[in-house]
């Protein structure tokens, strides 16, 4: 993790473990966190497939100028990048493990910035591990956006937690990757 509040966010998730490989998500106190909450985001997992957002801070959905409520946190992507970030989650979850990723996000008239997504993995109520606990951190000043929304994005990097995983996710290594960059489609 490279921004000081990805890193904040991370002492504060270790801080609830409480002896445990991950904190429960009874045990996060979004009070004790507030300086980060505009960007904060909580992620329940439906199917590998379906990460649907149960909570998402004012400051991420005014990037976006939309809710994001029960939306699949994997439709912000297309391609490549949606299994890949599909791929991080589940690494996150199975490790289950902190991870995190670099990415490019755009507006339409093609203003970009660069931001950091800390994805923390927390158990749910019936003590399954089944929910990320999220940071959109941009390292870059918004103004760059010129007040426009974000419309798409790209991963540039991830990094992938430092426990296994299972075998279905045995394509991945340790550490960070970058992403390949994307042949030109010309038709």
């Amino acid at each position: 993790m490279l921004h000081a509040h990805s890193k904040a966010l991370h002492s504060y998730w270790e801080s609830r473990r409480f002896g445990a490989a991950i904190p429960r998500r009874m045990d996060i106190a979004p009070r004790e966190i507030g300086n980060l909450l505009s960007r904060l985001f909580i992620l329940y997992r439906a199917d590998p497939d379906h990460h649907l957002f149960r909570l998402a801070g004012t400051g991420l959905c005014d990037l976006y100028r939309r809710e994001f409520r029960e939306q699949n946190f994997l439709s912000l992507w297309q391609g490549y990048d949606r299994d890949h970030m599909r791929a991080l989650l589940e690494a996150a979850i199975c490790g289950p493990a902190p991870a995190s990723a670099l990415v490019e996000a755009g507006t339409l008239d093609g203003a970009t910035i660069t931001a950091e997504i800390t994805l923390l993995p927390l158990k749910g109520g019936d003590g399954q591990t089944d929910r990320i606990l999220g940071l959109f951190q941009p390292m870059d000043p918004v103004d760059a956006l010129k007040r426009r929304p974000i419309v798409r994005q790209s991963l540039i990097e991830a990094r992938l937690p430092k426990r296994k995983w299972p075998s279905g996710l045995s394509g991945l290594s340790y550490g960070s990757a970058r992403v390949p960059p994307r042949p030109a489609n010309d038709g």
